[in-house]
């Protein structure tokens, strides 16, 4: 490898035994011969990153529901999130792009070093396994992961909702129940009530069954203001 691969390796935490697909994950279509590219490792490791923060959520909060759980997940996977990842890892300065490409673009962009971050997991993983690619995905999330429920909380309607059910109702959980839809078939309206111990706390609707509940805790949380 070259020196600056040899550097942007250490940066990993992760030591290759089979290098070439560390180079691979770093390889844009652009530069590709058969096919010889990151795509098919960006969509390994795509898998493996939603495998790994799931996980990870699921065993550090036991007290959320799926939703909140969903919410978390989406806001650590997103784009925004492993370009910045990418970024702070260097895979910028590494990333094999065609001369042409670098001339359309002296830098590479976010969708780029998102791919090639994911690229690098799906390298991880198939280079030394589930546990390596694990180990290198929570060092580099892992914090986080670990403010991803008080983030949540403050901008999740439901999840705000539960964590005041259980800090002033001894752990209670607040229960969802779809009400009748309204609006004709191709404009169906869901409609749902959140209680707490057998208490309607709040209404809502919305476009979707999740949406409507959403709205049912926005409600109950401004009840609750009140």
């Amino acid at each position: 490898m070259t020196p600056p691969l040899n550097s942007f390796e250490k940066k990993t935490g992760y030591r290759f035994t089979d290098t070439s697909l560390l180079e691979l994950a770093l390889t844009h279509p652009s530069c590709r011969v058969d096919q010889n590219d990151n795509q098919r490792l960006e969509f390994l490791g795509d898998a493996v990153l939603g495998l790994v923060v799931a996980e990870a959520l699921y065993r550090n909060n036991p007290q959320l529901d799926e939703g909140a759980l969903d919410h978390m997940r989406a806001s650590l996977v997103n784009g925004k999130t492993l370009t910045t990842h990418a970024r702070a890892l260097g895979v910028g300065t590494v990333l094999q792009v065609s001369d042409a490409q670098r001339q359309h673009h002296a830098e590479p962009s976010s969708g780029m070093l998102e791919d090639a971050f994911e690229a690098l997991i799906g390298a991880i993983h198939l280079d030394g396994g589930i546990q390596a690619a694990r180990s290198f995905i929570l060092r580099t999330l892992g914090d986080a992961i670990e403010a991803a429920p008080a983030i949540s909380t403050s901008i999740n309607p439901k999840g705000r909702l539960q964590e005041w059910a259980q800090q002033q109702h001894d752990g209670a959980v607040p229960h969802y129940s779809a009400l009748p839809p309204a609006g004709p078939d191709h404009a169906r309206v869901y409609q749902a009530a959140v209680q707490l111990n057998d208490t309607e706390l709040g209404r809502g609707q919305g476009s979707s069954k999740k949406a409507a509940e959403t709205a049912a805790a926005a409600n109950a949380l401004q009840q609750l203001k009140r």
